[in-house]
């Protein structure tokens, strides 16, 4: 696949449908597969299944939030991406394919992980503890290939074409993994009645498969490179401004891992069925598309960094709602669905800017280097918040008061933060890592 010159967007496209619609042509039909198989993996092997596999299996909700942000935990692991640069003398490619191999192709483990405890073979404590431990080293690998295919795509496009192309591949693995979910959540609901928990041994198989189909779309991506890696000890110093961003992400994750799961509170506290938690479901994807369409389009042509801000406010704000949602009030079950959309359109926000902004801060310097200190920072932060939050479930009554603590906290470290959030001076000016003549361009930040 050849390296694209500049694209650019013909004068009259100049919306966010407008650039998907370019993004459509058939010159980017390998960004398109990579996108979507990876959408598929993410809904038919991610937590969205494996959490409500966990309960089903009679782990505590306390447990089962922790669990849940193992693979986060591990996903630090990305420091070690430029040690493993150097052993393979800068082959990105072999690196990242052999990571994501790990990573995309987990489906089959957990699904022979759910056919053994189906058929008695191993006992229902061994294949949580499993399941857990796919999520945490399967997941991990996830995240980190994820991040090396940034790193590809810079190498193997020009600057404008990597700003047009990254955000909306992201875009498709966020928004359509997202609207998978609802499908796959109605199917998981009747399965269950037909052949119990087997049918998330069939799902997470299917996700197996689309796996193996991500794999062979992106061997068909043009080769990076040699991609190089300072010595040890020798990679320049990241810029502050790099470093600040980094940490605002990390007390993000911190927030983000506070907030606790509305599945769980809506059944556990306010009573509702399991259906309304597929209604939220619906209403999540429904979100996080039209965010991914939208923000696509902005990232293209205006100010990552304000963007990002955006996203605190849309997550914290609908944390701050979702105190609201209390025992007695008749309409709890809308203020949820408002939190939903709120909550899912940031999140889908909030990943492709951040991905983005970094990719921006790091041009020209030690990107791989960076990204290691993104991943782990993010994996830090979230980590603490949703341990704590676990822990705090655990040792709290299980009610209003322990949720409302966790709204509370996620809510407002977010938009505390937003306030104090480093952004460009409006949202088409360049940041400091371009200049003018640049912008002038039509290569905004």
């Amino acid at each position: 696949m050849p390296t694209f010159g500049r694209l650019g967007v013909p004068a009259g496209a100049r919306t966010s449908v407008d650039e998907w619609r370019t993004f459509g042509d058939r010159r980017f039909r390998t960004f398109h597969g990579i996108g979507a198989t990876a959408a598929a993996v993410f809904a038919l092997a991610g937590d969205g299944l494996t959490i409500p596999l966990l309960l089903a299996l009679g782990t505590p909700v306390a447990a089962a939030t922790i669990i849940g942000v193992l693979p986060y935990a591990f996903s630090s692991a990305q420091l070690l991406v430029p040690s493993l640069l150097r052993r393979t003398d800068g082959n990105l490619r072999r690196v990242t394919l052999g990571i994501l191999a790990l990573g995309e192709t987990r489906g089959f483990v957990l699904a022979g992980v759910v056919l053994l405890q189906q058929l008695h073979v191993i006992p229902t404590t061994v294949a949580i503890m499993a399941i857990a431990a796919v999520m945490s080293i399967a997941g991990a690998a996830s995240a980190i290939g994820g991040a090396n295919l940034l790193a590809w795509y810079g190498a193997i496009l020009a600057e404008g074409d990597r700003r047009f192309v990254a955000p909306r591949v992201m875009g498709i693995t966020q928004g359509l993994g997202a609207v998978l979910l609802l499908p796959v959540a109605l199917l998981v609901q009747a399965g269950l009645g037909a052949i119990g928990l087997l049918v998330y041994a069939v799902i997470f198989a299917i996700a197996g498969f689309f796996g193996i189909a991500e794999l062979a779309v992106l061997r068909s991506l043009q080769h990076p490179g040699r991609v190089r890696v300072a010595p040890r000890g020798q990679a320049p110093p990241r810029s502050p401004e790099t470093n600040r961003f980094i940490r605002a992400v990390a007390i993000a994750a911190f927030g983000a891992g506070m907030g606790p799961y509305l599945s769980i509170y809506s059944i556990s506290v306010l009573g509702l069925p399991a259906s309304f938690a597929i209604l939220l479901s619906a209403i999540s994807s429904a979100a996080a598309l039209a965010s991914a369409t939208v923000v696509g389009g902005w990232l293209n042509r205006g100010s990552a960094s304000r963007t990002l801000r955006l996203s605190f406010i849309l997550r914290g704000g609908s944390m701050v709602i979702g105190l609201f949602a209390f025992p007695g009030n008749p309409v709890a079950w809308l203020v949820l669905f408002v939190v939903a959309a709120m909550a899912s359109a940031g999140a889908s926000a909030a990943t492709l800017a951040a991905n983005e902004r970094l990719l921006r801060l790091t041009r020209g310097v030690d990107l791989i280097g960076a990204q290691g200190a993104f991943v782990a920072g993010s994996a830090a932060g979230l980590t603490v918040g949703q341990t704590t939050s676990g822990l705090l479930l655990a040792i709290l009554p299980l009610g209003y008061p322990a949720f409302a603590l966790l709204f509370a906290v996620s809510g407002f470290t977010r938009l505390v933060l937003a306030t104090r959030v480093e952004v460009s001076p409006n949202w088409s000016s360049a940041t400091a890592a371009f200049d003018i003549a640049e912008l002038k361009r039509g290569r905004k930040d």
